[in-house]
């Protein structure tokens, strides 16, 4: 399974015992944030929380999105 965002609340509950669900449940979670790695945990970015279930990657560009998918295959 694939998430896709930048782990931003907007304020709002992070609701992490359902990222933690999703995780038990799928084979594997890979989440996709377009954030500079830097700008994780800052502000309203739970990134840090999020990533402790699931795995996080920085995935700015067709190139890191290449190099992931190169990282992950054969699976």
């Amino acid at each position: 399974m694939f998430i896709l965002g930048d782990a931003r609340t907007n304020r709002s509950d992070p609701n992490l015992p359902a990222v933690r669900r999703i995780a038990e449940r799928a084979r594997r979670v890979h989440w996709l944030n377009p954030e500079q790695r830097s700008r994780w945990g800052t502000g309203d970015s739970v990134a840090p929380a999020y990533a402790e279930p699931v795995g996080m990657h920085e995935c700015r560009d067709v190139r890191q999105l290449g190099a992931l998918v190169a990282r992950l295959l054969p699976v």
